[in-house]
């Protein structure tokens, strides 16, 4: 069906993003719903940074588990691929924050800004990874498009509970 796994992943990513425009607007169309649909939406959220960690640590691990050609990382490779190994982390832990603060503190607007903060934070980490060469293009251009979305849904409905619209 898909010639390369890259096109799969694209279809795989627009679906990832479908459930944030689908909570972004049940907030936004049903004030009998918001405060549920934003806790599914920062929990979802918070899935999914886990996730966007978690492909962190493959890009770190890939080729110093198979050398090219059985000659070891320079210096500089290594050093980059540790700082994602530790960045692989952040993500998740940003994620659980926001869920403790939803859910626990009832905060839905520092929940959603650290949500917020989080997506912008790890799309910008790897940018700057691409830089360095432990990211790969196409996935850069992939996460941003994807990225974009979700932190257009989060903006929306962050600034729809600021301005009291939608209260969580």
């Amino acid at each position: 069906m898909f010639r390369q796994p890259f096109s799969f992943a694209v279809i795989l990513s627009l679906a990832g993003a479908i459930p944030f425009l689908f909570l972004g607007a049940l907030v936004l169309l049903d004030p009998l719903q918001s405060r549920a649909a934003i806790e599914v939406l920062v929990s979802y959220g918070a899935v999914i940074l886990s996730f966007l960690g978690a492909v962190h640590w493959g890009f770190a691990l890939r080729e110093s588990a198979h050398p090219v050609d059985g000659v070891p990382l320079s210096p500089a490779r290594q050093g980059a691929e540790r700082d994602l190994l530790a960045f692989g982390v952040i993500p998740a832990l940003i994620g659980w924050l926001a869920l403790a603060v939803m859910l626990h503190f009832h905060l839905p607007a520092l929940a959603l800004f650290i949500e917020l903060a989080g997506f912008f934070l790890t799309v910008v980490v790897e940018t700057i990874g691409r830089g360095r060469g432990v990211v790969a293009g196409n996935y850069l251009v992939l996460r941003w498009a994807v990225s974009v979305i979700v932190l257009l849904v989060l903006a929306v409905v962050l600034g729809a509970v600021l301005a009291g619209v939608r209260v969580g």
